[in-house]
């Protein structure tokens, strides 16, 4: 009788213990769901809106830099994964690409996203031989949400 309980007692603070883990990984999702969602700005003044769903992301970046129109919005594409975060932007027309790696966190300020970025540019096949590996550029860009 007493082992009979005790797996009952077991079984039930298990399923119970169960539903309480799905409980809070629900309250997790719907967190992490909308953890990078929304309008955020980087230390060189270029824009970026993300749309997150199931870890996928998607959006526009708006560059403040080089040739392009300030007012395009480039399309990219991404993940996410807790509160990490990469992401890529074809500069369609201009010749490059850029991806964007790095992790969410909070200082003084608030919550900002701290990245280090690889943009590549176009080299001609007759030039690849000497300057492939200048045409890769690296650098940290940190971004925080618009008000």
């Amino acid at each position: 009788m007493f082992r009979l309980l005790t797996i009952g007692v077991s079984a039930a603070l298990s399923l119970s213990a169960c539903s309480a883990g799905e409980a809070q990984s629900a309250k997790t999702l719907e967190v992490t769901e909308s953890l990078f969602s929304g309008q955020w700005v980087n230390d060189r003044n270029s824009a970026v809106t993300f749309t997150e769903k199931d870890g996928l992301l998607s959006g526009f970046y708006q560059t403040a830099l080089g040739q392009p129109d300030k007012s395009k919005q480039f399309p990219l594409t991404g993940f996410v994964e807790g509160d990490q975060i990469t992401f890529t932007v074809n500069f369609k027309g201009y010749g490059s690409l850029t991806s964007w790696t790095g992790q969410m966190s909070e200082d003084d300020k608030g919550v900002y996203i701290r990245t280090l970025w690889n943009l590549t540019r176009d080299v001609s096949d007759d030039k690849e031989d000497d300057d492939l590996w200048n045409s890769i550029t690296s650098g940290a860009s940190d971004f925080r949400r618009m008000k």
